[in-house]
């Protein structure tokens, strides 16, 4: 089986970042979260709870919506 070349390609480079940190993990790590902070982008933080959203109300929407 061949494998993917996107995903060779993104070993590749996964690769070349670890041998540029001499493969450590906290070197890697801090990296990564320094490109992070200049691109602008905020990232998601997965302990926060998700809010609940109210469903829209009317015909067709949630509940009230008839099946036929």
């Amino acid at each position: 089986m061949k494998a993917d070349p996107i995903l060779k390609e993104l070993w590749e480079i996964k690769d070349g970042m670890a041998a540029e940190c001499d493969h450590d993990l906290r070197r890697l790590f801090d990296r990564l979260k320094a490109s992070q902070k200049g691109c602008g982008a905020r990232p998601v933080n997965r302990m926060m709870r998700p809010t609940k959203v109210a469903e829209p109300e009317g015909p067709g929407y949630g509940s009230q919506a008839r099946r036929t």
